[in-house]
């Protein structure tokens, strides 16, 4: 084999030998020489005009905006306000007419054409998949499409991700309250622990996040869930894929779209902590004693939370050109988006520029680019774990400042002045710079026959300073006696090589086949350098530099530099009869250098089939089914998202290190990490069955999937057998996990005269199981916390571990029954330790006694359910819409709830009810510090169900303004988040965790907020 490297530039590619693979170079020179040649054949055809009017079949309105664009070419128009189009084509061609909302038609071109559309019922909406686009008629996998207008509702969020959640059956979107930070986006369960995130395709360009997009920039996302959608992208499909199509010109006089919304921010849930008379009442029962004589007289005392806290605002404005030509055709647009952060002095805003442009050089050859620059600033450090932990225990008897004006000490040194947190590190500030895009170019060799090539990047330039001025509230955990600032450099670069061709044709009346064959290269480049100082004169970061700071402070630091390439091959084949039996296959396999030379490539295919029953002559007309079609797939997709270098012994320099390399003495340097030559694609197989039917006239549409998905060859990093001595465990191949479940969507979609109306039901589950673990098991320590999770066999993957809590001893005599009982099994005692007031724990092994062995599965971080009811509406120019979103029978661990880590600590206001034995029947246990009623178990874990409102939206839609020069302008209230249903105790159900070991644990992260805007849209 051989693995390739390519450098851009003016130089050929380098190849990094691998024995047995084609090399790159020959590659290369193989499609420039094709290229060339192509292109030495150009020729120009008959043009004849044309024209007509698109109109409105039910009314008999204009359809304005049409796109009709001539079949197999670039050339295409849009229809005008009175619905009216003309344009050259060549001789005897076709036109495709479409519009959202309509039903496609091909015509034969003609003049003074009168083209009546008619609801779409789905079946000829045009659907984009990896390298190409397919009616969704002819799918044979499992996608999902969200349209521009759903994407942009979600207010408040930098993210267009975020406008997933309640769209898409099957696709689980987690939001975070933090400014400028991603949603966590799951596929169909979780499958891998190394990173479990789905793919995003920009245009075609691949990249981890959509952070530098704004969602009024995007045309559609799909969504390709089953592996026969996904296998095309091979060893990155397994955890789903997420195809991004921004929105590009069409042909025709200049748009001018001008977008504008201002909101604020909100919280609507919050951690119910004990206020002032609480804390006494709770303090006098931790301490047993009368701390606080009257602790109603204490009042509300402060008020932590809103302290640290506000009402944000945020803006979001675009200003767009979309136009062109026959020749060339353009979208051109600016934005800018601003949101302050609930918690005070955090920020984040985002200024983006993007340009979609596409040139006909003549009938056989287009080419144009996608590029996006935007340039961000994230002021929000992240420090939320303390400070969150802080907020919710830190006496609400003491204020922000004390009497002298200075920012009071906590009570214990555990804790923060939370708002004195915040004030210092105000000086923070993380800057990105970043271009994506791609340039390509599409030439027709012959009818039917299309070469593609595309050369794209994705290169991210980060800035990062913060300033900390000297200060002494309290020790360990706020205290910094010396001032000190740090700068981080960072650069990111990705270019991406690909080229295609692709074969379309029409085999007489009853076959159609799509063929698609390529290669693509892609090399990766990360290098981040921190220069730090300290002790500066002055606590102004105006004066502040690395080169300011005295000789002796000044350090410089910085990461591994990582490199990374892939080479990869493709081919798909579509192929239908009669437009009712449909056969695709895909085939892909990628090389990664993040492997060793014994498992190099992986191989990914692909089948699924489809046969669209209401084509059948017996189906024909039978009045009630409009569209039936059923379809199944298999296929096998990879994941290799884990560092580099696993494969080899790598040595780490340092003084402290001596090592023997082939029996000779080097010194300042050892290997510290194990190496695995042998390590490998992790494969996830996966089943797929579904139908889609419509029925009613189309107002009824019904989507159906039931998928087995199963990720073998899990990369984990598991403990050395028998343990070691200066050498840590690396990535391993291990055991398997199986996600299988259902999806569904209801669709009804009906008018009554001008008043038009939808409903839509989602709904998914799944179920989460370690098949294979190779009978090991890992428990993992929760960072800072007496919590675990755990990876077992027969287990969900990440399930919560700990006791099972059964009740309270609410009498001595409860507590010597469990003892008698612990004696009759051999024991002395039930549960050492143990008094009055406190959880009665599960003997699970029935020995007679509470021990580490009676710890078990106390829950699964997994929903069992969830889904969306999307309600629509409009009349006239009115427009009405509302999401509610549900997810059922997960458990959440409350990490704050028994928390019990010193005597002076707040809680949350519940423990008002804590037992004594003047109050044996309280809903909570006994206080105490580091009781056993600390320890985890089923009584932090919580239920995680609950129902919000996600969205709601009214508008009105103005027409032809201003004498025409205002063609339409929108204006609309929009709440997004506005309330949960929920009995968990925490401030929101909604736990956001990259980490698969922490899923669902509840460390007090940035909470979700709510948000209000108004808004405007109005072209010219």
């Amino acid at each position: 084999m051989r693995l390739i490297t390519i450098i851009p530039g003016s130089q050929l590619p380098k190849v990094l030998h691998v024995p047995g693979t084609f090399p790159l170079r020959r590659t290369f020179l193989f499609f420039s020489l094709f290229l060339t040649v192509l292109l030495s054949t150009l020729d120009v055809f008959a043009q004849t005009k044309i024209s007509g009017r698109i109109l409105d079949d039910k009314t008999g309105d204009p359809v304005i905006g049409a796109t009709i664009r001539v079949k197999g070419k670039s050339v295409g128009t849009t229809s005008d306000p009175q619905g009216n189009f003309s344009l050259n084509t060549p001789e005897n061609s076709t036109l495709e007419i479409s519009y959202v909302g309509f039903a496609r038609q091909e015509l034969k071109a003609g003049t003074n054409m009168e083209i009546r559309m008619k609801a779409d019922a789905g079946l000829n909406e045009v659907v984009v998949i990896g390298y190409g686009t397919q009616r969704k008629s002819d799918l044979t996998g499992s996608v999902v499409s969200i349209k521009a207008a759903d994407l942009t509702k979600i207010g408040g969020t930098s993210n267009p991700a975020e406008g997933l959640q309640s769209k898409a059956p099957g696709v689980q979107v987690l939001s975070s309250g933090s400014p400028g930070t991603s949603p966590v986006i799951r596929v169909r369960g979780v499958g891998s622990n190394s990173n479990p995130n789905p793919l995003f395709v920009v245009d075609g360009m691949i990249v981890d996040d959509v952070n530098f997009l704004t969602g009024n920039d995007i045309e559609s996302m799909e969504v390709l869930k089953d592996a026969s959608a996904t296998a095309i992208y091979g060893a990155r499909g397994a955890n789903g894929v997420i195809i991004v199509t921004t929105k590009k010109g069409k042909a025709g006089s200049t748009v001018i779209d001008v977008s504008g919304s201002e909101g604020m921010q909100f919280l609507t849930r919050k951690y119910e902590t004990a206020n002032a008379s609480e804390y006494g009442t709770i303090i006098n029962k931790l301490q047993n004693t009368t701390v606080y004589p009257n602790p109603a007289s204490l009042g509300k005392g402060t008020d932590w939370l809103k302290e640290v806290s506000r009402n944000a605002s945020f803006r979001d404005y675009q200003v767009a050109l979309n136009g062109g030509s026959e020749k060339i055709r353009y979208n051109l647009s600016g934005s800018y988006f601003r949101q302050d952060g609930v918690f005070k002095y955090t920020t984040f805003n985002r200024v983006t520029v993007r340009l979609n442009t596409e040139y006909k050089v003549n009938d056989k050859l287009t080419v144009g680019e996608n590029m996006s620059m935007s340039n961000s600033n994230n002021a929000a450090p992240g420090l939320y774990y303390l400070f969150m932990r802080s907020v919710n225990r830190i006496s609400p008897l003491l204020s922000v400042y004390d009497s002298a004006g200075k920012f009071t000490a906590p009570q214990d040194g555990r804790l923060i002045n939370p708002y004195a947190s915040l004030f210092y590190n105000k000086d923070y500030n993380s800057n990105d710079v970043r271009l994506v895009g791609n340039f390509w170019g599409n030439y027709e060799v012959v009818p039917g026959l299309n070469f593609r090539t595309s050369y794209g990047v994705n290169w991210l330039h980060n800035r990062t300073d913060q300033f900390i001025p000297s200060y002494s509230i309290i020790q360990p955990n706020q205290y910094n006696p010396v001032n000190s600032y740090s700068n981080t450099y960072g650069v990111d670069f990705t270019w991406l090589w690909e080229n295609t061709l692709t074969y379309d044709k029409q085999l007489g009346n009853d076959h159609h086949l799509n063929l698609l064959a390529g290669t693509t290269a892609q090399k990766r480049k990360r290098d981040y350098l921190t220069g730090t100082g300290k002790g500066y004169a002055l606590d102004d970061l105006n004066y502040v530099s690395i080169y300011s700071a005295p000789a002796s402070t000044r350090a410089v630091s910085g990461e591994q530099p990582l490199t990374e390439t892939i080479l990869s091959y493709l081919f798909r084949a579509n192929y239908s009869y009669k437009d009712r039996y449909l056969l695709t296959g895909s085939f892909r396999a990628d090389g990664s250098s993040k492997f060793g030379k014994n498992n190099r490539f992986g191989y990914f295919p692909s089948v699924a089939l489809g046969w669209r029953v209401t084509e059948e002559g017996f189906m024909k007309d039978n009045g009630v089914i409009d569209n039936l079609k059923l379809r199944a797939s298999w296929g096998v997709t990879g994941n290799d998202r884990i560092s580099n270098g696993i494969s080899y012994s790598l040595v780490t320099q340092d003084p402290v290190y001596d090592a023997i390399f082939n029996r000779a003495v080097a010194t300042n340097g050892a290997v510290l990490t194990s190496s695995n030559p042998d390590i490998k694609w992790e494969r996830t197989f996966q089943k797929d069955m579904g139908f889609e039917m419509s029925v009613l006239k189309n107002r009824l549409a019904v989507e159906f999937d039931y998928y087995n998905r199963e990720t073998k060859d899990l990369l984990l990093i598991i403990p050395i057998a028998g343990g070691s001595a200066g050498i840590n465990a690396t990535y391993s191949n291990v055991g398997s996990v199986r996600n299988k479940g259902i999806e569904f969507a209801l669709d009804w979609q009906d008018n009554i005269d001008a008043f038009k109306y939808g409903v839509r039901v989602t709904g998914s589950t799944f179920k989460n199981t370690v098949t294979d673990y190779g009978k090991q098991v890992t428990t993992n320590n929760i960072f800072s916390t007496p919590l675990f999770t755990r990876i077992q066999e027969g287990q969900p993957l990440g399930y919560f571990y700990g006791y099972q809590a059964i009740g309270i001893y609410r009498t001595q005599g409860e507590l010597d029954a469990w003892n008698k009982y612990a004696v009759s099994k051999g024991q002395t005692a039930y549960h050492n330790g143990a008094q009055p007031g406190d959880l009665i724990y599960k003997d699970v092994n029935g020995d007679g006694r509470i021990d580490g062995n009676d710890m078990t599965n106390i829950g699964s971080p997994y929903p069992k359910f969830y889904g969306s009811l999307n309600l629509s509406a409009s009349w006239k120019g009115f427009d009405f819409s509302v999401d509610i979103f549900g997810s059922f029978g997960s458990k959440i661990l409350n990490g704050s709830y028994n928390l019990v880590e010193f005597n002076t600590t707040n809680l949350h206001k519940d423990w008002v009810n804590a037992w004594t034995p003047d109050n044996t029947n309280a809903s909570m246990p006994r206080l105490g510090v580091n009781s056993i009623n600390t320890l985890p178990s089923s009584f932090i874990v919580q239920n995680g169900s609950y129902v919000k409102v996600r969205n709601i939206e009214f508008g009105y839609t103005f027409n032809k303004l201003g004498a025409g020069k205002i063609k339409s302008a929108r204006i609309f209230l929009n709440a997004t988040n506005l309330f949960y249903i929920t009995k968990y105790k925490g401030a929101s159900p909604e736990i956001t965790s990259a980490d698969l070991l922490s899923q669902n644990v509840d460390l007090n992260p940035y909470p979700v907020s709510s948000n209000a805007r108004a808004g405007v849209n109005v072209k010219f």
